[in-house]
């Protein structure tokens, strides 16, 4: 009974000094603390909405083609949203997704446009604020806001030589557009007739029929816009 009792006070003794080690190891060595900053904010729609179930994309780089490095949850019933994400430089974009989580958006779903770079500061918070608009939207708020563009109006023709339905047009100042571009029509009916609203300037026209357009190759005309244009008829 003495030799068992001498065994557990060793034992005991030894996972004393062994807690004192780990301890003072801990306090002369502390674990370094990892470099994390947290973004929040809101989203909300064209009309200041607060919009609930939006997300936000998160990339290391302003390829935002690719799967995304982090995105968050949804937003809330006020539109609120917080994640919390390595420091550092990133690219945010926020999505309403109807339908599937990935892949191209459909009608219906929302977009916050180009991809905003961030700089995120370890162990700072940073605030920001999305609005969110589907395409028919973006077409509208265009319209609405800005009394200097011109009225760009015509049919989209299918490679079949026919007005096509379901799609929408694209102007973009390069053809190296970015994700969302700059200016879309609202979506075609069975007529293919689109209205773009433009500043002057040149311009590569197109037409896609998913949004965002999947690649600048939808971008197959020119056009140089100095006042009203009608008639102008977009093709593959």
């Amino acid at each position: 009974m003495t030799t068992l009792k001498f065994y557990v006070n060793l034992l005991n003794g030894i996972v004393i000094i062994a807690v004192i080690i780990i301890v003072t190891a801990l306090i002369i060595n502390p674990a370094p603390a990892l470099d994390y900053a947290i973004l929040k904010g809101s989203v909300t729609d064209v009309d200041g909405n607060a919009v609930k179930g939006a997300e936000l994309f998160i990339y290391r780089t302003s390829d935002t083609r690719r799967p995304a490095d982090f995105i968050s949850a949804g937003t809330d019933n006020s539109g609120q949203y917080t994640m919390t994400v390595p420091a550092g430089k990133w690219w945010a974009v926020a999505r309403m997704r109807t339908g599937e989580k990935y892949g191209p958006l459909a009608m219906s779903d929302r977009h916050s446009g180009e991809p905003i770079e961030i700089e995120l500061a370890a162990g700072r918070e940073l605030d920001m604020a999305f609005k969110i608009a589907d395409i028919r939207e973006a077409a509208r708020l265009v319209r609405k806001t800005r009394e200097d563009y011109f009225r760009v109006t015509g049919r989209i023709i299918d490679n079949n030589g026919v007005p096509a339905a379901n799609v929408y047009a694209i102007a973009a100042r390069s053809k190296d557009m970015p994700e969302v571009p700059a200016y879309v029509s609202a979506w075609t009916d069975e007529t293919g007739e689109y209205t773009l609203y433009l500043p002057a300037g040149e311009y590569y026209t197109g037409y896609a029929r998913v949004f965002p357009p999947p690649s600048a190759h939808h971008m197959t005309g020119k056009v140089t816009i100095e006042g009203e244009r009608n008639n102008y008829d977009i093709r593959p």
